[in-house]
């Protein structure tokens, strides 16, 4: 039988647990970023998708709830541009990873109304 394998899809994301929230939101900044500034479309999904995905592999819900909250508040503080190309990547990442985008999404819907501005901004994601 073949033995799991629980080493993290991002490490980068996975060392985030337990660290403070502006230092989680400056990851996110700093990840957003350069995912925004790969040229191809594919390329970026395929950046952004094991972050997602290790979000959702995360067991202990307040950290996940915790880091998603962050991922959402350092959206808010990027230029439109860079906003508008991670949607545009998020939305093409169902395609590869339902599953995982959906769970992630549910979470997302459950945070908006507890941060200031991201209502505003799921709008404009799915408008």
């Amino acid at each position: 039988m073949a033995k799991k394998d629980d080493r993290p899809v991002d490490a980068g994301l996975a060392a985030l647990r337990g660290k403070s929230e502006q230092e989680a939101i400056e990851f996110w900044k700093h990840r957003f970023g350069m995912i925004a500034a790969i040229p191809v479309d594919s390329a970026r999904v395929g950046a952004l998708t094991p972050q997602l995905r290790e979000l959702v592999r995360i067991e202990d819900l307040p950290e996940r709830k915790r880091l998603t909250a962050a991922r959402m508040k350092a959206m808010l503080t990027l230029p439109q541009d860079v906003q508008d190309r991670i949607f545009k990547t998020r939305q093409a990442a169902f395609n590869i990873d339902r599953g995982v985008l959906e769970e992630d999404q549910k979470m997302v819907d459950e945070l908006v109304p507890t941060i200031p501005g991201a209502q505003s901004i799921q709008d404009r994601m799915r408008g």
